[in-house]
């Protein structure tokens, strides 16, 4: 256990050994840094070079800029702090963990640092990627990831608010302004709804072209209609409306300005799926309407007939 004892240098009569009380003992910083903190940081790491790799390399995604890129350059300025931070404390000696007046790093932190480090340089690469080309794909995964990290850090930050006493005022200074910023940045980074339009280098499929030849495109904006692809924030504000919004206050709206159905909402594709669901429920020997609805159109079917049942009956509410 040599090359272990090396990695973690754990000091019998330390104040991790006396004063926090913990099963790893002497070994406690390091656990908590190998297990919560690098593995979370791989974690959000490997996310980052994965959406990297999919805004650059997947030719089938569909591609979009940022109408304004400011928002981005607030995330980046975040993160950039986030991976200045742990550089910092590496050229300055300040350690978090040596609360025995220690000289130096163990390596277990000169590790987690490095680390930390090179995960907010991923973050930042990605950021300023997506402020030249957007894709949908992957986005909400890289969230979760930036949650992940959050998580590991407020374990950590509870680690050393119980030995505050011992240690020292720039270190926790560094590491709680380094918290706040994770926290700021992961806070606009989960609510942020880019403003996205067409990529200009972005080469349309025989697949993307509508089926009507005669419909015209909404102020450049897809033809399809964008409810489906929007996410939970800007479908609980309506915020995918916005282009057809701003359309009507400049001139009034025609029918070829707005959007086209998905397929699986168009008359034809709903009438045949309930045809095909009714004809196998004729075929019984007891016929039930409202079971065809069920098989054709689920849960879309009950949800509506709740909210029409709110709407018309008064004093009803859910």
């Amino acid at each position: 256990m040599e090359p272990f004892v090396w990695y973690c240098k754990p000091e019998s009569n330390s104040v991790w050994a006396k004063a926090v009380d913990s099963a790893f003992g002497s070994y406690t910083p390091c656990s908590i840094n190998t297990l919560v903190i690098s593995t979370s940081n791989f974690v959000l790491m490997g996310l980052c070079f994965y959406r990297i790799w999919l805004i650059a390399t997947n030719t089938k995604a569909q591609r979009f800029s940022l109408r304004s890129n400011w928002y981005n350059y607030v995330l980046a300025l975040l993160a950039s702090y986030c991976a200045i931070q742990p550089l910092l404390r590496l050229l300055t000696g300040i350690s978090a963990f040596n609360l025995n007046g220690e000289t130096g790093f163990a390596p277990f932190e000169v590790m987690a640092l490095i680390v930390e480090a090179l995960t907010w340089c991923s973050m930042i690469v990605l950021i300023l990627l997506e402020t030249k080309v957007y894709i949908r794909q992957f986005r909400w995964v890289v969230r979760f990831g930036v949650i992940y990290v959050l998580v590991g850090d407020v374990v950590l930050l509870n680690l050393l608010l119980s030995v505050k006493d011992y240690c020292s005022r720039s270190a926790l200074f560094l590491y709680l302004s380094t918290f706040i910023s994770q926290v700021l940045f992961g806070t606009l980074l989960f609510v942020y709804v880019p403003n996205l339009v067409p990529y200009d280098g972005h080469i349309t499929t025989q697949d993307e072209l509508p089926d009507n030849a005669e419909y015209e495109l909404l102020c450049g904006e897809e033809q399809v209609f964008p409810e489906m692809h929007a996410n939970i924030f800007s479908r609980l504000c309506f915020g995918w409306v916005t282009p057809l919004m701003r359309q009507g206050y400049r001139k009034p709206i025609k029918e070829k300005d707005v959007w086209k159905l998905d397929k699986c909402d168009q008359t034809e594709t709903l009438t045949e799926k309930f045809q095909k669901c009714w004809m196998l429920e004729f075929q019984s020997s007891n016929p039930w309407l409202l079971r065809s609805l069920n098989n054709s159109l689920g849960k879309r079917f009950w949800w509506g007939g709740i909210y029409k049942v709110n709407i018309l009956i008064p004093g009803f509410d859910l």
